[in-house]
Order: C-alpha cells, then sequence, then structure tokens
C-alpha cells in the first residue's frame, strides 16, 4: 500500500426538514384541543374495566363468605331451622338439623341423673344425653355435671344414636334471657 492511496470521509446525507430537534421543538406537540387529550389520559378505567373488577370483588365475598361457613358454620345453628319428626324422636337433629350422623342437639335440661341429662328439645320432645369423663360442660367457663340445672338452655354436641340418644362430646349452658 502506497501512501498516495487515500478514500474520501463520507458524509452522511442530508436529513430531511421535519426530523432536525430544532423543527421538532418548532411544531406543536399536540394536533387539537390539548385539555381534551388530558381528560382522556386522566381516565385510566373504563366502563367494562370497572364491570369487571366489581363482579371480581362479588366473587371474592361470595368465596370468602363460603369459606367462612364451611370453616365456622359447622359448629353453630338455628334450632328454629329444625323441624321435628312426625312421630316426636329426636333424629339425627343436631345442629341446622342435619340428618343422618347428627351432630347434637339444642335444649332445655329436666333433670341430670349420675352422667345421663335429659333435654327437651324446642319440639317437646326428650332426648336422653350420655356423657364421659371426655365430657366438656361449658358455663361461660368451664363447669361440671352438677352445674347443669333443670330449666337451664343448652346446647349438646355429639353423636346421635339410632335410638334418638346423644353422646355428648360437650354440653354448653346457653346465657338466661
Amino acid at each position: 500500500m502506497s501512501a498516495s492511496t487515500t478514500q474520501p470521509i463520507p458524509t452522511p446525507p442530508e436529513e430531511p426538514a421535519a426530523s432536525r430537534p430544532e423543527d421538532l421543538i418548532a411544531e406543536p406537540a399536540v394536533q387539537g384541543d390539548l385539555t381534551a387529550e388530558l381528560k382522556q389520559v386522566a381516565r385510566p378505567f373504563g366502563k367494562p374495566t370497572l364491570v369487571l373488577a366489581g363482579l371480581l370483588v362479588l366473587a371474592l365475598a361470595f368465596a370468602g363468605g363460603a369459606w367462612t361457613h364451611a370453616a365456622f358454620g359447622s359448629s353453630s345453628g338455628s334450632s328454629s331451622a329444625r323441624t321435628a319428626p312426625a312421630d316426636g324422636q329426636q333424629q339425627g337433629g343436631g345442629f341446622g338439623g342435619r340428618a343422618g350422623g347428627g351432630r347434637g342437639t339444642v335444649g332445655t335440661v329436666e333433670k341430670v341423673d349420675g352422667s345421663t341429662v335429659t333435654v327437651k328439645t324446642v319440639q317437646g320432645s326428650e332426648v336422653t344425653v350420655s356423657t364421659s369423663d371426655s365430657t366438656t360442660v361449658g358455663v361461660t367457663q368451664p363447669g361440671k355435671l352438677s352445674d347443669l340445672k333443670p330449666g337451664q338452655t343448652v346446647t349438646v354436641q355429639g353423636r346421635t344414636g339410632t335410638d334418638g340418644s346423644v353422646t355428648a362430646q360437650a354440653i354448653v349452658a346457653q346465657p338466661a334471657r
């Protein structure tokens, strides 16, 4: 290579007038009403988005209610929701009127005889409740079977036998009304 061979330096092509920085600043940024464009940007959520968000909140509330009922609703119930069988016997009664297997009964203590409590249900039938050493009795604080008095309203949790009697796991006295 000889020193006499030199190549010309390429020059950049001429830019169009609109792409020069000076020209970009000279033109208005918005072609129209700037206030209207700003209002459009100020509303990030349209009606469909708000409707979907509302439906999502409702679905979550429903799911939360169902979970709460499943977690806490099974151990409490309303005696008014139960119906008495035609023959007057308490069957599978329990909380919320569940049949088969039962979970206890609600009523008034008629008598306490040793480890057996006789409870008169809201429907008027008597249920024999047998207890054991593992049966807990609550009277606003833990109590004993001797704390139960005739006329007192109690909630009995336990298994209902085929004869309608309940083997208690827990007896809770309700506050006087």
